[in-house]
């Protein structure tokens, strides 16, 4: 019922600050949104096998302050594995810089994960077929912009996971996910100047 709460939240959040954005008048407006698809690969840390799989999301670019840009990042991420596949929801705040056409940031991101079991374990209560936690990441990552609206991006993220319901019973671990992919920006000052 929590990360019901939390993405219902985050939901808002996102909407209040689209609607402030087009409150904003036209030559002050800077918002943006973007869109990306990423080919990952999963190290899941409790396992020595590896999964290939993907993200994909969109970010919400807010107000820039200076030569940095705010913006709120949602995405999902999967990784199908042979033994263990996992799936990943979250969202929360990235800090873009910008260097030219080189845009290096930094995310922290909190939300929902499953791991999925291919073979299950056995127990008198019956099989342990999933399982779920809380998910904390954080990351660094880099578009390059090969026109002003298309760049091709690298990323490097964390995971925390806590698998357990008391300190006694945690099983916390930290996968890591390499990606790369592109990215697809939408201007919103454009479309109000060819108007």
């Amino acid at each position: 019922m929590t990360r019901y709460r939390i993405a219902a939240a985050l939901a808002l959040l996102a909407l209040a600050c689209a609607a402030s954005a087009q409150e904003m008048p036209t030559k002050k407006q800077s918002a943006s949104l973007q869109l990306f698809g990423l080919f990952s690969y999963v190290q899941p840390h409790y396992d020595p096998s590896n999964n290939l799989g993907g993200s994909f999301g969109a970010e919400l670019n807010l107000r820039p302050l200076d030569f940095l840009q705010p913006s709120l990042d949602l995405r999902a991420t999967f990784g199908p594995g042979s033994d263990v596949s996992e799936t990943t929801y979250d969202a929360g705040p990235r800090l873009e810089a910008e260097f030219g056409r080189f845009r290096p940031y930094v995310v922290a991101l909190i939300g929902t994960g499953k791991l999925t079991f291919q073979h299950p374990v056995i127990f008198p209560t019956g099989p342990y077929t999933h399982d779920s936690s809380t998910i904390f990441s954080g990351g660094l990552g880099a578009d390059y912009l090969l026109t002003h609206s298309i760049s091709i991006r690298g990323e490097v993220m964390v995971q925390r996971w806590n698998l357990g319901d008391s300190p006694t019973t945690s099983v916390i671990f930290h996968p890591r996910i390499f990606s790369v992919g592109v990215d697809y920006r939408f201007d919103f000052n454009t479309l109000h100047r060819h108007r």
